[in-house]
Parts: structure tokens; sequence; C-alpha cells
């Protein structure tokens, strides 16, 4: 385009009205094509004066940065008429993650801008696996190193006590050396699900089992428990055991947020690709800070909690092919949701 600009230059004295004609359609069709290559592009595109003024933004960019793109760039502070390269967060239009990066282009500055939530996304939840991958292998090195000195004094007690007969003392050691084991051997058991064994069936089932196991607990806090189940609900792959684990996990939790006389609610629904289980508790609810590490080991609101309960139940979901969220606001509760995919899918036309 510059040699064009050139050539047209050095000759446009000798150039009659038509031959004129001619060159402006051609620069003309090159414009053209250049705004179309401009539109078609994901990227944002943006062009900003000396004063950091947008002279020209592609659909891409008011998309990812909204309608005022002169003002969203401005809140970056952008260094102008030099190479760089940034990340940001957004949170409007909607919240997302963005990679800017500025060229120098004479006077004016080059913006281009990735919309990158997706790859960020995936690189949070490959960093999660590893840390949970890291986690389960630190506690089975534990628990093994444990157990050994474990056994020992468990036989030495009771070498000791075939020494010296029964003793109170020797026994309470005993019974506390087993509660150790058992604790141990329950937290190998949790980190260590085995793969489900899937049947079709309906998650209503094992929701009505582990609610029958708790009534006595609803009961003595006066909780009230207000269960939607339709009459009619798709059939999933489910492992009825695992699941009932999963729902037992996040009603303790509800009850633990709540105070005696709250409501839990618990609605079973479905669409067209999966069955849904919402468990919405009115109990103390989440900050963001919270809500973000929710599944990871170890980050817990609780005093004496661990975390390992709900990346256990999100290991199970998983393994169901199925997905789990949560949504909180602090004062106002929590809701977690469950989606397993239905085993026939409906068939959906897309307008």
């Amino acid at each position: 385009m510059k040699a064009f600009f050139k050539g047209v230059r050095k000759h446009i004295g000798k150039l009659d009205a038509e031959q004129l004609r001619e060159q402006y359609e051609l620069v003309s069709d090159e414009f053209a094509q250049t705004e179309m290559l401009l539109h078609a592009l994901n990227e944002g595109i943006v062009r900003l004066d000396a004063k950091g003024n947008v002279l020209q933004a592609n659909p891409a960019a008011r998309k990812i940065l909204g309608d005022d793109t002169d003002a969203a760039l401005k809140s970056m502070h952008l260094p102008l008429g030099r190479a760089s390269k940034s990340i940001f967060e957004l949170d409007y239009p909607e919240k997302r993650t963005v990679d800017v990066q500025t060229l120098p282009l004479g006077a004016e500055t080059l913006v281009i801008v990735r919309d990158t939530t997706a790859e960020h996304l995936r690189t949070e939840e490959e960093l999660r696996a590893g840390a949970n991958r890291a986690v389960r292998d630190l506690a089975a090195g534990v628990a093994h190193e444990i157990g050994n000195p474990l056994n020992a004094i468990s036989l030495n007690l009771q070498l000791l006590e075939r020494d010296v007969g029964e003793n109170e003392s020797i026994t309470i050691c005993m019974n506390q050396v087993k509660r150790l084991d058992g604790i141990i051997r329950g937290f190998l058991n949790a980190l260590r699900s085995p793969a489900p064994k899937l049947a079709p069936g309906s998650p209503a089932d094992p929701l009505r089992n582990c609610l029958s196991t708790m009534q006595r607990q609803f009961e003595e806090r006066r909780i009230q428990v207000n269960l939607d189940i339709p009459a009619a609900l798709p059939s999933v792959a489910i492992d009825k055991e695992q699941m009932e684990q999963v729902f037992f996990n996040l009603i303790k939790n509800a009850l633990e947020a709540m105070g005696d006389g709250s409501t839990l609610s618990v609605a079973l629904g479905y669409d067209d690709r999966d069955v849904t289980i919402a468990f919405a508790d009115s109990g103390v609810g989440m900050d963001a800070e919270h809500l973000s590490h929710l599944f990871e080991p170890y980050r817990t609101s609780k005093e004496n909690g661990t975390g390992l309960g709900l990346m256990v139940t999100k290991r199970i979901i998983e393994a169901h092919s199925g997905t789990i969220t949560a949504e909180s606001e602090v004062g106002r509760g929590t809701t977690f949701t469950i989606r397993l995919p239905r085993l026939e899918k409906r068939v959906r036309e897309l307008n």
C-alpha cells in the first residue's frame, strides 16, 4: 500500500481524470478489503492518537471492552508510542481476562486486545488439578509415615498389656491408636474415591435416602426442608452410593452454615441436556474470595475444616461427567447446583 501511494504521488501530475478515477477506485477497494478484514477479526484492534484518544476501533474491540472503548483503554494507562504487553481483568461489560499489546504506529499507537478468559480458566483448572494430585500424593505419603509408628505403638501396647495385665491407661491408649488409624484410613479413602459404578437411575433415590438418614438432625435443629422433585425425571448414569455421599457432604455443609430454625431447599429439575439438583441454604453465605477457592483442598472458612469434602464432591461429580457450581452472598446463603447429563438428550434446533 505504501509503495502504491508513492507511485501515485510521483506520477500524479501526468494522470488525467480517468486515470485518477481508476486509481481512486483501486484505493477505495483496498480500504474496503482492509475494513472487512478488521471487522472479521476476533481480536480487538484500536488506533490511539498521541494523547491516547481512540481514532478507530473494530467491532471486536468494542465487544471485548464495551461501547465506551475510550474510557476502558484510558483506565488501563497504556504506554503510548512504544511496544508493551499486559494482562488485565475486566468487570464490564462482563467479567473477563484480556491480553493487551501496544505497538508504535508513527505518531499513533496500535492496541491489540485478545479475550483470553477461556485460556486462563483452563490454566487455573490445570493448576487446581495439579494441586489436588500433589495433595493426594502428600497425604498418601504422610499417612504411610504415620501408619508405621502407629502399628509399632499398637504392637508394644499389646505386649505391655500381656505383661502387666488389663490396665485402664493402656486401654485408653489402644483406643486412641485405633481411632487415629481409622481417621487415616478414612482420609485415604476420601482422597482415593474409586471409579463410579454407573448405571441408569434417578438422583432422586439417593437424595431421599440421604434426607431420610439425616431426618433426626433436621428435627433436633428445627430445620425446615423444602423438597421439590418432578413427577417424571429423566434417567442419568449414576453411582447411587457415591451420589449419596455427594448429597450428604452438601447437606452437612448447609447445616453447618445455618442456624437452628433455618430453611434448606432442595430442587430437582431438567432441561434438554441435563438433570439438575440444587441445594439452597439460608445460612451465613460466603464472600467472593472464599467462593473462588471453594473446591480447593485446605481452603475453607470453617475453623476446623479441611476443604477436602467439597474437593471429593467435585471429583465424584466430574467422574459422572457432570458439573457443580456455587453461588453465594454474605448473609443471604449459598446455592450449590449439580448438573448431570441425561442419558437421552433431546435434539434442539438452534435458530
